[in-house]
């Protein structure tokens, strides 16, 4: 086993290339290796777990399950106010600072912060499902009841992760939530299972994922304790202007970026679109989603070092690991794309037979998967040069023009519809951040981006 892990690393570092700096590529490595196996393991846990509930509760169980924990998702990253990419971008900048008393500020504002809003977000929306004539909402009101307490502990848990990764914790900075968060999960799921006489409806499921953010939350702050213990006799020191300058514009764009990714689902219940083909399409979203467990690796580990070569000025530092990085993380992305595009039905079929039905939006959303990681984390990037501003412009509106397509293609072209608009409007948001990227920071996105800057210094 040992050998096998000295192969992989040379040829890792073979692929990194020379012209990283050799303390870059051991971050780099040290955190991926950390970051595949967990979030590998996890996805394998999380995709198992939807197979069960989709298989269990039927496809139209599946759609409501679905549809519920879409509004809760869309809620909850607004209510997390970008506080934790804040943390993320601002916390190595003072750890390689020795500012111990911006740290201890910084956790606590994010953390006093973050509660309030994720309480009064889950409140309100409790109330428009309860009291408002919202269709789409009032319909799931008891479903509500239990999911509304969702909000406020995703957003304790993700400012706590993404404080540990802004101190080069990766392994723990993503140890709640992609760990405890799914086994909790499913080991409730297991118990409804077991004491419901062997059937689980959708409220179960409801419920038990409700249960695993509380247990998840806990452990988050339990660990953002125990890696914190030297800063706890600081005077804390607060900067709430710059933090609330910066994380007005982190939340809009995570906000946006959760509603460009999840506003199909929405859209689909609006036009009253069955819960099963609801049901299809997720599945098949489900599917494409474990093709990006590389990407989702590639931005947790690159992140905190986008921060840290642009504060130090290390352009052309920061152009060769994002190009390099971004190649590695696109050849296995691609390979695990072609394999949902050879065995996608068979694949779908696992969820229950009727899933098959979700074959051509698999195929559409492969392709809008590669077009992602061929551009590489370009908005991640501008979050962590400053560029949040511009990028929130951007990403709003890649939106407005999705939702536009939205209303177009799905009255007409149902799940398919759906498809079509996100894949559009994804071409349209990572041309877009790539230029920014380009003409005001000067990098070059794409997995082609240091070939083109090979190019033109090879033509001066």
């Amino acid at each position: 086993m040992k050998a096998l892990f000295r192969y992989i690393n040379v040829v890792l570092q073979a692929l990194l290339g020379k012209e990283l700096d050799a303390k870059i590529k051991h971050y780099f490595l040290t955190g991926a290796y950390k970051s595949v196996v967990m979030q590998g393991s996890i996805a394998l846990l999380t995709f198992f777990t939807a197979l069960f509930i989709a298989r269990v509760t039927g496809d139209t169980g599946f759609g409501v399950y679905t549809t519920v924990f879409t509004w809760i998702s869309i809620i909850s990253v607004g209510a997390t106010l970008g506080l934790d990419d804040l943390v993320l971008k601002q916390l190595p900048i003072y750890h390689n600072k020795k500012q111990g008393t911006k740290i201890k500020g910084i956790l606590s504002w994010a953390n006093g912060l973050g509660l309030v809003v994720g309480v009064f977000s889950a409140l309100c929306l409790l109330l428009l499902a309860e009291f408002s004539d919202i269709e789409m909402l009032h319909q799931y009101v008891d479903y509500f009841y239990w999911a509304v307490w969702v909000i406020p502990l995703f957003v304790l848990m993700h400012i706590n992760q993404a404080a540990l990764r802004g101190l080069h914790l990766f392994g723990w900075g993503q140890f709640a939530e992609k760990f405890v968060q799914p086994f909790s999960f499913f080991i409730i799921l297991m118990l409804f299972y077991a004491t419901q006489n062997y059937k689980l409806t959708d409220e179960h499921a409801i419920i038990a994922r409700t249960f695993s953010f509380l247990i998840t939350a806990i452990v988050a702050l339990w660990l953002l304790f125990k890696f914190t213990t030297t800063y706890r006799e600081e005077k804390a020191s607060y900067d709430s202007h710059h933090w609330w300058g910066s994380c007005r514009y982190f939340a809009l764009t995570s906000l946006l970026y959760i509603v460009n990714t999840r506003i199909d689902i929405l859209f689909l219940s609006w036009y009253q679109v069955s819960e099963a083909e609801i049901g299809y399409y997720n599945a098949a979203v489900k599917l494409s989603d474990m093709a990006l467990i590389p990407f989702a690796v590639l931005y947790t580990v690159t992140a905190p070092m986008f921060s840290t070569l642009y504060a130090n000025n290390r352009m052309e530092e920061l152009q060769n690991f994002f190009t390099k990085t971004t190649r590695l993380a696109c050849l296995v992305i691609s390979a695990i794309l072609l394999c949902l595009v050879l065995g996608g039905e068979w694949f779908l079929m696992l969820f229950g037979e009727n899933f098959r039905e979700g074959y051509p939006i698999l195929l559409i959303l492969c392709i809008t998967k590669f077009v992602h990681v061929f551009v590489g984390p370009v908005n991640y990037l501008l979050m962590m040069v400053n560029l949040e501003r511009e990028a929130t412009w951007i990403l709003l509106l890649s939106v407005l023009f999705t939702i536009v397509l939205h209303l177009i293609l799905i009255p007409s072209y149902g799940i398919e519809g759906a498809g079509y608009a996100t894949l559009i409007g994804l071409l349209l948001f990572e041309f877009l951040v790539s230029w920014l990227a380009y003409k005001k920071a000067g990098i070059v996105p794409t997995v082609l981006g240091r070939f083109f800057i090979r190019k033109n210094k090879s033509s001066k």
